[in-house]
């Protein structure tokens, strides 16, 4: 037990020299002439009996039961040969140093946008999570200091809030910057490592199978051409714009993502040639992919010329935004499935279009696999074939995709008195 109390330490008056109050165990009060009172600490290393004494603070910031709490580690250091003020300025530096979540963050971002192995889709992705449900928890943390107990009081305020996938992708977000952050050495380990997406109830949903059949296919598109009817001859007033009715039957023609499709650029295409080019950094696996176009989707795009040509967009939605918004197809979609006769089908998505082409692809037109895996654009899971196959059966592709769009014209955009089949098979290649 000390000598002091906190009242003799609000009493201890000051005179005209500075004086010392011992507490005992090498802690006294200073009090100055001032009236400012402060902690000290007295010691002496081993095998030296010099004497130091280091401030620990003013009593103001530090109280009598705070000061006397320092003095067990301050011993140990002592007692190890280690000079308190040292370690202490070893600490300060060390916090100095450290930096925060939110610069770790941005430190990352900015090496993965330098280093583009990802689209730039993806990196916003990442900072919208980033902006919306970690950086209010997180950001101004020292990443040192960032725990499990840390990040689970983040994933669990989100899955509360029941976006279980968003979830799961934050994790993955976390993972990813904590490991730039190891490999720079600003932090020591990564503590998201040992979390898993069940742990706050957001294991991945089942993949989706859902594939749109011919007659389905069909009834999508008599509801798009409906839709962009003029309606009491105002063009203006009709239900889904021209552009927005284009872009999803070019999904189902192509069978490209949304975000491929929405944003098609006039200079990706020649329309002497019917390709469709996307370079690397617009494709998901950043590899460049061709898209061999047929007459009918050469004819959508064709009538939209009047509108955009003029601008770098397909899709240009003409009100200085750039192009149509993926979300925008999807809004599109959801809103065509309320009114008959969409209400009547199975629930779908516009990922799912892209699926239902690429099944048709294969039961309808006997495409092997390998070329669909060619045709979408997807990488090898095979890691072997995937260094050493390089071949794109272009010839395939482009006849799979002229068929297909045959097939489109004859079979969905007209309704069909007898259905025509299409005399083509594929290469058995």
């Amino acid at each position: 037990m000390g000598k002091l109390t906190a009242k003799k330490v609000e009493n201890a008056l000051p005179r005209k020299k500075e004086y010392k109050l011992h507490d005992g165990e090498g802690l006294f009060l200073r009090v100055r002439p001032s009236g400012a009172k402060s902690w000290l600490f007295s010691f002496s290393l081993p095998n030296n009996s010099t004497l130091i004494r280091m401030t620990l603070g003013s009593v103001k910031n530090i109280s009598l039961k705070e000061a006397r709490a320092k003095l067990p580690e301050l011993h140990g250091q002592v007692s190890q040969g280690i000079d308190p003020r040292h370690a202490r300025a070893a600490k300060q530096a060390e916090n100095t140093s450290a930096i925060t979540m939110q610069k770790l963050f941005n430190d990352w971002i900015k090496f993965v946008k330098l280093a583009d192995e990802i689209t730039p889709t993806w990196i916003k992705r990442h900072e919208d999570r980033w902006r919306l449900h970690l950086k209010k928890t997180l950001g101004n943390l020292f990443a040192k200091d960032v725990t499990h107990a840390h990040l689970a009081a983040a994933l669990d305020s989100m899955s509360r809030k029941g976006i279980k996938e968003e979830t799961r992708k934050a994790l993955t977000t976390l993972n990813l910057m904590f490991d730039y952050g190891l490999t720079r050495h600003a932090i020591e380990h990564n503590p998201a490592r040992m979390l898993r997406p069940k742990d706050f109830a957001a294991t991945a949903a089942r993949s989706r199978d859902r594939a749109l059949s011919l007659s389905e296919l069909r009834t999508l598109w008599g509801a798009l051409d409906q839709a962009t009817e003029p309606r009491k001859g105002i063009a203006k007033t009709s239900a889904l714009s021209i552009i927005t009715a284009t872009a999803i039957k070019l999904l189902i023609l192509t069978g490209a993502r949304r975000g491929e499709v929405a944003g098609m650029h006039w200079d990706e295409l020649n329309l002497e040639t019917g390709t469709w080019t996307l370079l690397f950094h617009r494709t998901k696996n950043r590899k460049q992919h061709v898209i061999y176009l047929g007459e009918l989707a050469l004819t959508f795009i064709q009538a939209l010329k009047p509108l955009t040509a003029s601008t770098s967009f397909v899709f240009d939605t003409g009100r200085n935004t750039g192009h149509i918004h993926t979300d925008s197809l999807t809004t599109a979609i959801n809103r065509l499935r309320k009114s008959a006769p969409l209400n009547e089908l199975k629930s779908f998505t516009t990922h799912d279009l892209r699926r239902s082409a690429a099944t048709a692809w294969g039961e309808h037109l006997k495409v092997k696999p390998h070329v669909i895996e060619q045709m979408l654009n997807h990488q090898p899971l095979n890691k072997l074939v995937a260094i050493y196959q390089r071949a794109t059966y272009a010839e395939e592709q482009k006849a799979a995709w002229l068929a297909w769009n045959e097939m489109i014209e004859n079979q969905i955009a007209k309704e069909p008195n007898n259905v025509i089949p299409i005399n083509w098979v594929a290469n058995d290649k």
